[in-house]
């Protein structure tokens, strides 16, 4: 039989192995743990930087506005050039600038007899032409185109008058062959410029009377349904 010693050694070598193999278990545990309850949350964190302000919309009207004037002040910047060329000009041919006046926004000429005028320059009929002249408080031109000198001044003074067809003051609707100006005097014969061959009434109706035919800057008889442009004269 085992003596008492070597019994005490087997039992404690058998509980060795017990506790090592309880702890091998223990370790090697592959089973996920199970989770917990979530905790309270944590204090805020602090507010970022703040990001800039949007455009409320005036900035933009703003710059509108101040673009729209430059676009003012540059088209009366090129009126004044203008105006100052023409005065250069008209003094080298020794003709005479009365003066020139600015009414309702628009640069009227002045020959010096009395009158401004205006070139209405968009293509119109003559009854349109002489609307559209009222509307300016004025009529379609009649005392300018009874003088040479004074057309010849105006001529110097607005260019558009020497490239462009314009209707004037005058007319032979109350009888073919008699014209008579719109003020109701009838036309002399030392007012007419008519070009070579005209008035012809070339259509049987060409009643109503324009200028700078062919770029001759003299008369012609047109159809008052004609499209041309408009000289506007008002009293000084």
């Amino acid at each position: 039989m085992f003596s008492l010693k070597v019994l005490v050694v087997l039992l404690a070598f058998v509980n060795a192995v017990v506790q090592a193999s309880n702890q091998v278990v223990l370790t090697c545990e592959s089973s996920p743990p199970e989770k917990g309850d979530q905790g309270p949350p944590g204090p805020p964190g602090h507010y970022g930087a703040k990001g800039q302000k949007g455009d409320t919309g005036s900035t933009a009207e703003l710059e509108n506005s101040i673009s729209a004037l430059e676009d003012r002040l540059k088209e009366t910047e090129e009126d004044i050039a203008a105006m100052a060329k023409t005065i250069s000009d008209l003094q080298k041919k020794g003709g005479k600038c009365q003066c020139m006046k600015v009414i309702g926004g628009k640069i009227w000429h002045g020959p010096g007899n009395g009158y401004f005028y205006y070139t209405v320059q968009s293509d119109m009929t003559y009854d349109q032409a002489k609307s559209k002249c009222s509307q300016l408080g004025a009529t379609v031109a009649t005392q300018g185109p009874k003088s040479r000198d004074v057309m010849r001044i105006l001529e110097a003074q607005m260019s558009v008058l020497t490239t462009e067809e314009y209707w004037i003051g005058l007319t032979d609707k109350a009888g073919e062959g008699r014209y008579v100006w719109e003020d109701g005097t009838a036309l002399q014969s030392s007012q007419a410029n008519w070009k070579p061959g005209e008035p012809n009434n070339t259509d049987n109706n060409e009643d109503c009377i324009g200028i700078n035919y062919l770029d001759s800057l003299q008369w012609n008889d047109y159809l008052c349904t004609h499209n041309l442009y408009a000289l506007c004269e008002r009293k000084a």
